[in-house]
């Protein structure tokens, strides 16, 4: 008897800015009916628990189904989607030893492939917006192009890909070691000084507590350790880990696992947003302009002069005074600067100079933060000058 060969199958699937999960219903499809293994590459991440149930499925179909990802983890990213690193753990606590993660920061391929035999490749990520949700949580949906396709010379094609992407020099290994540790802190900061409510509510799971002027203490597991810095993750989630910069025999454990306390300032280095601390000083603190908030004193912090915004000649009980109002900046924001009775003389006080300010403080005046200098022992110096 003869059978008719199977003819392939290629679909064009798209969304177009409304709600059309048919690409979501594709990937659910194919992952639910892995029998041996899954190939993903995806930058971008952030389906969370509605792309859990797929894997779920090809597990009750075969305990023993293999996953292969390889995603991105820049700190920017990483910043900008905020559940990724929560994904790819969560994958690993479903997986365990089935699951194999390396990370390209040079990725921007999209593609799944089941068994070698059908894959989706094209613009979509994985993410709501790339998938046709329209949920309002997930951002609307975008205009986006994807190929299904189960034809032997396309798919193997697709495989071939892969697995030159996944032997590349560029291609790294997923592990807790300090670059991901990195991205993580990086994670985490970005919550701190954008949305705080947000970071309240993450490390109420966490023994963790931010006092007013930047003070952290923390409590939570030692995941890296050198002689000159640390990380330590969260005990509930991975994605919180902060980077301790002092001389690690302060610790009072250098076992990796055990659980850890430390406490610190924040501080920002090297122009990234890094959720970092240092040891408490009890001299000056030295700020970057982002960290600066209500309440601080004993302020050292450095910036370019960005403009002067206006000179006031006031009279007051202590005789006839004049108040410049000088705008500063350093590569984290800007501020403020009140500076009285002509600290700086008029003709040395120029866009583009640079100040050093010791035992500086924060007001606000009219809903505006503004830093100014201690009566008795506040300093301002120029720089380069």
């Amino acid at each position: 008897m003869l059978f008719k060969k199977r003819e392939p199958v290629t679909e064009f699937v798209p969304t177009f800015l409304k709600e059309d999960r048919s690409a979501l219903r594709k990937i659910h499809e194919m992952i639910s009916g892995a029998q041996n293994h899954i190939y993903i590459v995806y930058p971008w991440i952030t389906l969370g628990e509605e792309f859990i149930i797929p894997f779920e499925n090809a597990l009750s179909n075969n305990k023993d189904v293999e996953v292969y990802l390889i995603t991105k983890l820049e700190k920017e990213d990483v910043f900008r989607r905020l559940h990724q690193l929560d994904d790819v753990e969560r994958w690993k606590s479903i997986f365990g030893d089935n699951i194999s993660i390396k990370y390209n920061n040079n990725l921007h391929a999209k593609m799944i492939i089941v068994d070698d035999t059908e894959m989706i490749a094209g613009s979509s990520n994985l993410t709501g917006s790339g998938l046709g949700s329209s949920r309002d949580y997930e951002g609307k949906p975008q205009i986006e192009a994807n190929i299904y396709t189960n034809d032997r010379k396309a798919v193997e094609n697709g495989v071939g890909f892969f697995v030159r992407l996944w032997s590349h020099k560029t291609s790294n290994k997923y592990a807790d070691n300090e670059y991901v540790l990195s991205c993580k802190s990086y994670h985490l900061s970005g919550i701190y000084q954008r949305y705080r409510k947000d970071f309240d509510k993450i490390v109420n799971q966490e023994k963790m507590r931010v006092k007013d002027d930047g003070t952290l203490k923390f409590n939570g597991i030692l995941g890296y350790l050198d002689s000159k810095k640390a990380y330590v993750l969260g005990k509930t989630r991975k994605d919180i880990a902060v980077k301790l910069l002092r001389d690690s025999r302060s610790l009072n454990s250098s076992k990796i696992g055990d659980e850890v306390e430390i406490s610190g300032k924040f501080n920002r280095i090297e122009g990234h947003s890094e959720f970092i601390i240092k040891e408490l000083s009890k001299g000056t603190d030295e700020f970057n302009i982002n960290n600066l908030r209500l309440g601080l004193s004993k302020i050292r912090i450095n910036g370019e002069v960005v403009s002067i915004e206006e000179v006031i000649e006031m009279e007051t009980k202590y005789g006839s005074k004049v108040l410049t109002l000088v705008k500063i900046k350093d590569n984290t924001g800007d501020i403020t600067l009140e500076l009285w009775d002509n600290i700086i003389p008029s003709g040395k006080l120029k866009c583009g100079i640079k100040l050093e300010i010791t035992n500086g403080y924060t007001k606000v005046h009219e809903g505006e933060l503004r830093l100014g200098l201690q009566k008795n022992d506040g300093k301002i110096k120029l720089l380069g000058v």
